[in-house]
């Protein structure tokens, strides 16, 4: 046996989970729910105005120091301005961060110098302490407060400057193929992870969905949690349909999706027991390393 061959047994043999990204919310209670996660899984920390990047970054210490691979989110709009930009870079590179998540950020008003996430980016880009890999952000639902041009826009000039992307929340996968179709015909290269929910209660899940202002993955979701629903259906919600209609375009880095981001909102458990029923192939849920 050659060693691509005992490369592809080694891949077949991976839980399925080592694919996936999975996104925490740094608030009471991460680390227990952090305490279900695989060993060693790539976790995202997530980056808000009112706990700040102080949070994000604290967050991301422990779970470093827990043995995870840590994707810090970096709000542009929370830093202040190169020299601050150096600090925290350095700081994580301290930590061994090989990879961070560059967001806008929902402050009504930067702090400083970075009133986006591009220029952001643009600063970065001549700092020896850059991570290996920057990600960035796509919408193919839109954004409740961005014009679908501007977005695309965006998401170009990011690309120039970006490792790989991740998409918003989405609840089937029509959007997120169609969307994926438009980018590969417009000539993005960038590598794609497709971000979907994990396993919770359908209403709360709902309710997150509408805070976010998504479209046509709402209306989905609402008609999944009609009164049939209610009355006959589970009241958790499980991502299998929509897994199965990604399936085939996953592990394309090119024409599909590299892998699967998670957004857990904390909901680690019934997650993970999800993903361990899910077969351990490739076509499942691909190796990435974006």
């Amino acid at each position: 046996m050659n060693d691509a061959n005992r490369a592809a047994l080694a891949a077949l043999a991976r839980p399925a989970w080592l694919a996936t990204r999975f996104e925490l919310l740094p608030i009471r209670g991460m680390q227990e729910a952090a305490g279900a996660l695989p060993e060693g899984a790539v976790v995202t920390v997530t980056c808000s105005p009112r706990h700040g990047l102080e949070r994000t970054l604290e967050a991301s210490e422990w779970l470093a120091g827990a043995g995870f691979r840590v994707v810090p989110h970096l709000a542009a709009r929370l830093v202040r301005d190169r020299a601050h930009l150096e600090r925290l870079l350095a700081r994580l590179a301290a930590l061994g961060v090989e990879d961070v998540f560059v967001v806008g950020g929902d402050a009504e008003r930067p702090l400083g110098d970075f009133p986006h996430g591009l220029a952001l980016l643009e600063a970065m880009t001549v700092l020896s302490t850059r991570p290996e890999r920057v990600g960035v952000p796509a919408y193919p639902e839109g954004h409740h407060n961005i014009e679908a041009a501007s977005l695309q826009c965006d998401l170009e000039a990011k690309a120039a400057l970006a490792d790989y992307a991740v998409t918003q929340l989405c609840f089937e996968p029509g959007p997120l193929l169609a969307w994926r179709d438009r980018q590969q015909r417009r000539g993005l290269r960038l590598p794609v992870h497709a971000g979907i929910p994990g396993v919770m209660e359908r209403k709360r899940l709902l309710s997150i969905a509408l805070r976010l202002g998504l479209g046509h993955s709402v209306r989905t979701l609402q008609r999944q949690g009609g009164w049939m629903t209610r009355l006959f259906g589970p009241a958790v919600y499980r991502p299998d349909a929509l897994l199965r209609g990604l399936r085939s375009s996953l592990g394309e880095g090119g024409a599909g999706f590299l892998g699967l981001h998670i957004y857990t909102f904390n909901q680690i458990g019934p997650t993970r027991a999800w993903l361990e029923t899910l077969p351990n192939s490739r076509t499942a849920m691909p190796t990435s390393r974006a």
